[in-house]
């Protein structure tokens, strides 16, 4: 198992209101989650400030978002139960823009993420 970028004590110092009576496991949890994202999104630098500081956000927004009762929606009839997003939740770019820190990670990715865009590289040669 790969090593996370970043780390629980960062996300709790980046929004402490938010994480101040969450488990540490848990926080650990969303972050492993994010690492998945991170990592498969390709982001095409090596630098470990990008990389943490786009796991950080990621966390970030998916714990808001799985905790947000206002974004989460929840049937209840009988035993059976059913929660589902309401708006956003089938297109990324929309689900990413429900927090600030899901643009910040969008806004990272656009510039290092594998975006589907092609990369041009310049190199300058000597004459």
């Amino acid at each position: 198992m790969a090593s996370n970028y970043t780390t629980v004590e960062a996300v709790k110092n980046t929004v402490p209101d938010t994480f101040e009576d969450v488990a540490d496991a848990t926080i650990q949890q969303y972050i492993s989650d994010s690492h998945l994202k991170v990592t498969h999104d390709s982001f095409a630098t090596s630098d470990p400030d990008i990389l943490e500081q786009a796991e950080r956000y990621l966390t970030i927004h998916r714990y808001i978002i799985g905790t947000s009762s206002t974004l989460v929606s929840t049937e209840k009839v009988g035993p059976i139960q059913v929660s589902y997003f309401k708006a956003g939740s089938q297109d990324w770019l929309k689900w990413l823009q429900l927090t600030t820190w899901g643009a910040d990670y969008y806004r990272l990715w656009s510039m290092y993420g594998d975006n589907g865009m092609p990369r041009i590289s310049l190199a300058v040669l000597p004459q």
